[in-house]
């Protein structure tokens, strides 16, 4: 995926597809979306250095840098996965409470929360104002590109009807994925990886 110069080409079969969505959005069902669509090299949260290797990917690790992968990638496509607020927050109040910030060491951590909640803790005001301020900024940055960037809500049952279309890809003779679901107990329902 380098040219001869070593800069990245990601000359990869398919467009290049980044979901720019927030944690706890259906990032990671949109990564195995794309592997079932027959992108090979996917990334759920890699870190920067990686980005150049990938065909697609999702969560923080790509939210931070879509800007980045638009002018690197020309012809990108990108994914804005949503989830309500009201459902988000609890979700994110766990995953920020089960993985917390243990020291300042962490820096890659302490990076991504800094720059996308200006918090390493959970709080609702800075969680809530971070969703928004992500959505308005990404809605201005493509509001001349519509088709580049498509909206889907997968927690709401968004999947191939509007990401194959998107893409230019045949639907798949499989459901879409629905990885990472937590029932109300905090149990992971059959088939989910963790919260």
């Amino acid at each position: 995926m380098t040219s001869a110069e070593g800069e990245s080409t990601n000359s990869g079969p398919r467009t290049p597809c980044w979901g720019i969505g927030l944690g706890r959005t259906g990032t990671n069902s949109l990564c195995e979306a794309l592997r079932i669509l027959g992108y090979t090299f996917v990334g759920h949260n890699p870190r920067f250095e990686e980005l150049r290797s990938l065909e697609g990917g999702a969560d923080n690790g790509v939210t931070l840098h879509y800007k980045y992968l638009d002018y690197k990638f020309p012809l990108s496509k990108f994914v804005l996965t949503l989830r309500k607020l009201t459902d988000w927050l609890p979700s994110m109040e766990h995953v920020t409470t089960a993985n917390p910030v243990r020291s300042r060491d962490e820096d890659l951590m302490i990076y991504r929360r800094m720059t996308i909640y200006e918090t390493v803790t959970f709080d609702a005001g800075k969680f809530t104002a971070a969703y928004h301020r992500h959505h308005v900024d990404v809605r201005r940055y493509f509001v001349d590109r519509p088709h580049d960037l498509l909206e889907m809500n997968i927690i709401e049952g968004d999947g191939w009807e509007k990401l194959c279309p998107f893409l230019e890809l045949p639907v798949p003779a499989v459901p879409f994925p629905h990885l990472n679901r937590r029932v109300p107990s905090g149990l992971l329902r059959a088939g989910g990886v963790g919260p």
